[in-house]
């Protein structure tokens, strides 16, 4: 009755289709975003759909999903999976049919799994789907039909739709609005824009300077080729280009889908901080998306608890902006506990004592 198949072997249209109309789906299951997302080092895509063969082959189920290899001993630890948005299933099926469709997913990511020797599976669902934006109840994870272990956390989330601009202004933390009024004297402006291949070179440019202050590695100039090209152009993304009277001092980049947004990737000069232009960029992007009738605006997850530190800069910085705290759900399955469980001691060795 159902059967699975891979994305690369399923039609476009059918994939984008279920994507747009199941309500668990956000824009992580759209085939841009999974295009894109294989353009990163050492990363494969296994997304893959299950298919009602009873009903014309109609789509009932739809998971990205990617394969992450390490940098070194790829054969001796191999890679582990991500499923950005996880497994997303039609809300018109039956609930003996739901059981059955989620019980294929799990088999098959298992069997997967075994075939290309990996470790674990990231799970994560997007705070922004309307599944979950629509709940007024406790709610369960929903990874948890598909055996995995709860590792949710949580994300700042600005309710747009019900605010006029007035009120989102007053909402604005003390620091914020203090921040944007900074950028404002010191001339700052700040174009929404499509983003194209030209704002994909200077993005770039910044990306890199970026990576080198924070000693991190980039990502390959692909990955952003297809964010400015494949992704923009299916109506996905927009850009905050924030400049002052010499530089270009930000590109933040904000993902479109369902009639929300999402803060997404972001890179800036070495004076951005100085002139308040990250500050200055979200409030004139809550601005546009308020004008554009967008419903809500996820500023990114949320480290309540961080007492110091970057972490503690980057959840002030996102708070800021008048959101409120929304569940992130997400989950992992471990295929080999006893090698993941000394990677895992190695990796908060390497941090200092924190998970990474």
């Amino acid at each position: 009755m159902y059967e699975v198949v891979l994305r690369s072997d399923c039609d476009r249209a059918c994939w984008d289709a279920a994507a747009d109309t199941f309500t668990s789906a956000w824009a992580w299951h759209r085939s841009e975003l999974l295009n894109a997302r294989s353009q990163w080092l050492r990363t494969e895509d296994h997304s893959f759909c299950v298919r009602d063969r009873s009903r014309s082959d109609q789509i009932v189920a739809i998971v990205p999903l990617v394969v992450v290899r390490p940098r070194f001993l790829n054969a001796c630890v191999g890679g582990h999976f991500e499923s950005t948005g996880g497994p997303a299933l039609s809300s018109e099926l039956p609930r003996r049919s739901l059981k059955k469709v989620q019980e294929i997913i799990q088999a098959n990511i298992r069997s997967l799994a075994i075939s290309l020797k990996v470790r674990r599976c990231d799970f994560s669902s997007a705070p922004l789907v309307p599944q979950l934006l629509s709940i007024d109840r406790p709610f369960p994870n929903p990874m948890c039909y598909f055996g995995v272990k709860d590792t949710s956390t949580q994300s700042w989330v600005l309710s747009i739709r019900e605010r006029a601009l007035e009120g989102l202004w007053n909402g604005l933390e003390h620091r914020s609005r203090k921040q944007i009024k900074k950028a404002e004297r010191n001339g700052l402006t700040a174009d929404i824009v499509v983003p194209n291949s030209n704002i994909c070179d200077q993005y770039y440019d910044l990306h890199i300077r970026t990576c080198m202050r924070n000693s991190i590695s980039p990502h390959p100039k692909a990955y952003f080729q297809s964010l400015f090209s494949e992704v923009a152009d299916a109506g996905l993304c927009k850009s905050c280009v924030v400049r002052d009277h010499v530089n270009l001092l930000s590109i933040q980049n904000f993902l479109i889908y369902k009639n929300t947004a999402l803060y997404w990737t972001v890179a800036s000069h070495e004076d951005a901080l100085k002139l308040c232009a990250n500050d200055y960029g979200m409030w004139k992007s809550i601005q546009h998306f308020s004008e554009a009738g967008l419903e809500y605006l996820e500023c990114g997850e949320a480290f309540p608890s961080a007492p110091n530190g970057k972490l503690k800069g980057l959840n002030d910085f996102k708070k800021s902006f008048g959101g409120e705290l929304y569940p992130y759900y997400r989950g992992k399955i471990v295929y080999q506990p006893v090698l993941e469980g000394v990677l895992e001691i190695l990796r908060q060795f390497r941090s200092g004592g924190a998970a990474t």
